[in-house]
């Protein structure tokens, strides 16, 4: 993400969540940022009484609802962490003491998120169910080894059985 994740750290604290534990809830205002340092993340979204990942984050990224960063209204999403996690918590307020500095981390968040949707869209959009598993497979193949199928499976917009016919096909 080009960004000065140093000075980011240093304005923040370790913590330590357990599996499962929620680090954002939907609608909710919230009024911090984490960089895990261990452990995955996962973007929820509601669709009716269905339950949606629209991404991981994993070690090195920056965690948190763009809606909170931006201060337009509570989180479009929920976080979940996916494993016993070491994060570093910090607050907006800590960030907002040096507006420069602030500004140029929204921008470098906004471009990030930006460029991962447009990636996301193109994703869906030209490739099948197969060719969405094959991309993970060989581009992100940790997540294979570290979240539950039938999470993958809805985030690559599958049922779990239609992946795992995918899996047996390919094995």
């Amino acid at each position: 993400m080009n960004l000065d994740l140093t000075k980011i750290k240093s304005m923040g604290k370790k913590v330590f969540y357990p599996k499962n534990f929620q680090l954002v809830r939907m609608e909710e205002q919230c009024h911090v940022f984490w960089i895990i340092e261990k452990g995955i993340a996962r973007y929820i979204y509601q669709e009716g009484e269905r339950e949606l990942t629209g991404w991981f984050d994993m070690e090195g990224d920056i965690v948190g609802s763009v809606y909170c960063l931006l201060g337009i209204g509570g989180a479009r999403e929920n976080i979940q962490l996916l494993e016993d996690s070491e994060l570093i918590e910090i607050q907006l307020t800590d960030l907002r003491q040096d507006e420069a500095f602030f500004q140029n981390f929204k921008m470098k968040v906004l471009a990030h998120y930006f460029i991962e949707m447009e990636n996301r869209l193109k994703f869906f959009q030209a490739l099948d169910g197969k060719g969405r598993y094959l991309y993970i497979l060989e581009n992100k193949p940790q997540l294979l080894q570290r979240v539950p199928l039938h999470l993958i499976a809805t985030f690559l917009g599958l049922t779990p059985e239609s992946l795992s016919r995918i899996r047996s096909s390919i094995s």
